[in-house]
């Protein structure tokens, strides 16, 4: 994918895109799929997407956006 996200200016860094840790979950992406993108890095101006294919431990949606941003951000 190539999506990439336009945010209010009092929202972005100096370059224009988005914030490290921005997380879109509504309005884009698969009806039918539980999927979020976020936007983990400062220097990368495509988010990474992501789907939850099946969730067995019964975490929050924000509770799995946390975690998968903490991984994200990580490295």
């Amino acid at each position: 994918h190539r999506i990439r996200f336009k945010p209010h200016s009092s929202d972005t860094d100096r370059s224009g895109i988005s914030q490290p840790g921005t997380i879109v979950d509504k309005f884009i992406g698969d009806p039918f799929l539980y999927n979020f993108f976020i936007q983990s890095q400062a220097s990368y101006s495509c988010p990474s997407r992501y789907i939850v294919l099946k969730d067995e431990t019964n975490h929050t949606v924000d509770d799995l956006q946390n975690i998968a941003n903490l991984a994200s951000s990580g490295f």
